[in-house]
């Protein structure tokens, strides 16, 4: 199997910046010598959390404009400048749930979007759930609630969950991890 070889970036300029990504645009050149045009949406990364307490999966319900649709989702969100992905796994976990956990282990890393976009998302896998207290940003409005797993993965089968990040995480823990529940 041939690989793909490298473009080299010609110029590179940065036509929008906001709170949560910025756009790029690439002018490369090709290894046939042709020149191409890349958008990139910038993002500074995130994390994923399947928690877990016994046999059931800690999931959120979230209105998001985008889709114009309340959506299911494990718990999520940005990482900070400097920030850990294990830290922002933590302290999102305990913004958005009000639960802290006592063990926190990194699944694996994914891209979102790899043709536009440089968001990784770090998945991890929280156990040991206790009650902390919840700490919403001003612009949350966030509803959690446990849910078997068996019942999370039906609702992954059956499209009640549509969000990439929590159907890859649901379905990465039942048929990779779920030997080691508890």
């Amino acid at each position: 199997m041939r690989v793909p070889s490298l473009e080299e970036a010609i110029s590179s300029s940065q036509v929008f910046s906001g709170r949560a990504i910025s756009v790029r645009v690439d002018d490369v050149r090709l290894p046939s010598g042709r020149l191409a045009r890349r958008e990139t949406v910038v993002h500074p990364g995130a994390v994923a959390i399947v928690a877990l307490e016994g046999e059931d999966v800690l999931l959120e319900r979230q209105y998001r404009h985008t889709a114009k649709r309340v959506i299911w989702e494990i718990p999520a969100g940005t990482i900070e400048e400097g920030e850990a992905p294990e830290d922002c796994a933590r302290r999102e976990l305990i913004e958005e749930t009000g639960y802290a956990a006592e063990k926190m282990e990194r699944i694996f890393s994914f891209y979102v979007a790899p043709g536009y976009s440089t968001e990784v998302i770090h998945l991890f896998l929280a156990k040991g759930l206790r009650s902390s207290s919840k700490r919403l940003d001003d612009d949350e409005e966030i509803d959690t609630v446990f849910v078997p797993l068996q019942k999370a993965i039906e609702m992954v089968r059956d499209n009640e969950i549509e969000d990439a990040k929590t159907a890859i995480g649901i379905l990465f823990f039942e048929r990779f991890l779920g030997n080691a529940r508890g």
